[in-house]
């Protein structure tokens, strides 16, 4: 059985090698998110949010060049590859953001409560990285919501190239063999004893 805080192995290819953690189990899947970003790109080539991120350049290269970069064995049960919400991240307990961003319907995760688990880094440095929700176009045309790299939510516009990508989808038709299985053993170590095991 899969639990929230297991975490997989994904090598995604000419990228490189990531972990990623379950954070929401419902009847559809798991619900995961990557540990690090993969990259950094624009939500946009263009100074523009319209669309909103259904309809941007970063949702394009996410849909074809990140998910062909899947391992086989997890790419035909992938649905719906994607960015994180401002709502899994913080909720919407923040007025100036329910006034600023385009509303998702989305609930705080559980893991995310901790700001420690809204931080990510690429190449061991903590960097920014970008959320699906737009600024509401009464604010800006131009401009997206971001989790901060002290893990607090901020906006930028939608063609800086240092926008990171930290990758969410979910993984349906689980089984006995579920992929997740194979980082059980160290994922529950980790939560009982920590990342240092001790010495005898």
């Amino acid at each position: 059985e899969v639990m929230v805080g297991d975490q997989i192995l994904v090598s995604l290819a000419e990228i490189g090698d990531f972990t990623a953690t379950a954070h929401k189990i419902t009847d559809k899947g798991v619900l995961f998110i990557f540990d690090e970003y993969v990259t950094s790109r624009p939500m946009n080539n263009q100074w523009t949010n319209e669309g909103g991120y259904e309809e941007s350049d970063l949702k394009k290269w996410i849909d074809t060049v990140l998910l062909a970069a899947f391992p086989e064995e997890l790419k035909s049960r992938i649905d719906n590859l994607s960015i994180p919400t401002v709502g899994e991240l913080f909720g919407h307990d923040d007025e100036w953001d329910n006034e600023h961003f385009e509303p998702d319907e989305d609930e705080q995760l559980p893991l995310m409560k901790e700001r420690k688990n809204r931080v990510a880094y690429l190449n061991n440095k903590w960097e920014w990285g970008w959320l699906r929700n737009a600024v509401k176009q009464e604010f800006s045309s131009a401009y997206f919501a971001l989790v901060g790299n002290n893990g607090r939510p901020n906006y930028a516009g939608a063609s800086d190239s240092l926008g990171f990508v930290r990758s969410s989808g979910w993984l349906d038709n689980l089984g006995p063999c579920a992929p997740f299985e194979r980082r059980r053993k160290w994922a529950n170590f980790q939560r009982d004893y920590g990342d240092h095991p001790q010495q005898s």
